[in-house]
C-alpha cells in the first residue's frame, strides 16, 4: 500500500473512478482496424493512475466502479464484463511486475510491470473470448469472420476464424496495456515532479530506485 492516509487514497479512488466513468460516456474512442469491434479508449488511464498512487487494491476498486458505470453507460452485461476482465489482469500483471523486482522505480521494474500486464491480460482475455465465441455468443465468432474476410484476411474453417480472432485480439490487448500504461506513467511522472508530496507517499514512488 502507499503511505497516504485512507481517506485520501478513497479521494483518489472516487476521483479516479469518476474520470473513467466520464470518459466512458465521452466515448472517446479509436478502432482497431482489424477487429473494428474492438476499441482503444482512455478508461483505463484513470485506474493505472489509481495502482500507482495508491497501490493494487485502490487500483481494483476503480476498476470495478468504472465496470459498473460502464454497464450503465452501454445497457447490458457483456461488453463491459469482457473489459473488466480485459482490465484487472492488465493492474494485477503491472502490480506484480513491480512486487517482483522488489523496486519502486526501475527501468527493470517498470520493463517488468509492462511486460507481465501484456502476458496476464493477453493469457486471461485468450481464455474469456475463446468461451464468448464457442459458448456464450457464438453469434460474435460469425461477425469476426465477416471482419476478417473484409481486411482480406482467409479462413477456410470456424477453426481459423477463432485462431485469427484471438491473434488479433491478443495483439490488441498488448497494444491497449502498452497504451494505457504508457500514458498514465508519462502523467504520474509529471504530476511527481509538480507536486514532490506525492512521490514521496505513493504507491510507485518515483524517487526510489
Amino acid at each position: 500500500m502507499s503511505g497516504y492516509a485512507k481517506s485520501v487514497v478513497a479521494a483518489y479512488v472516487i476521483v479516479f473512478s469518476a474520470l473513467a466513468i466520464a470518459l466512458t460516456f465521452s466515448r472517446a474512442e479509436i478502432p482497431y482496424l482489424l477487429l473494428p469491434y474492438l476499441k482503444f479508449d482512455f478508461t483505463e488511464i484513470p485506474v493505472m493512475l489509481a495502482l500507482m498512487l495508491g497501490g493494487l487494491v485502490p487500483g481494483l476498486i476503480t476498476e470495478v466502479i468504472h465496470w459498473i458505470g460502464l454497464s450503465i453507460a452501454r445497457g447490458w452485461v457483456l461488453g463491459p464484463l469482457m473489459k473488466f476482465l480485459a482490465v484487472v489482469p492488465m493492474v494485477l500483471g503491472f502490480w506484480l511486475g513491480i512486487r517482483i523486482c522488489k523496486k519502486r522505480w526501475t527501468v527493470k521494474s517498470i520493463g517488468a510491470a509492462f511486460l507481465l500486464g501484456i502476458i496476464v491480460r493477453v493469457v486471461v482475455c485468450s481464455i474469456t473470448n475463446t468461451i464468448v465465441l464457442l459458448v456464450v455468443a457464438p453469434e460474435f465468432l460469425r461477425f469476426s469472420e465477416y471482419c476478417l474476410k473484409a481486411v482480406r484476411i482467409i479462413v477456410a474453417s470456424t477453426s481459423d476464424v477463432l485462431l485469427w480472432t484471438l491473434a488479433l485480439n491478443g495483439i490488441f490487448n498488448a497494444l491497449h496495456v502498452f497504451l494505457s500504461s504508457t500514458i498514465a506513467v508519462v502523467l504520474f511522472r509529471a504530476a511527481a515532479k509538480r507536486l514532490p508530496s506525492i512521490a514521496e507517499k505513493a504507491w510507485l514512488s518515483p524517487k526510489a530506485g
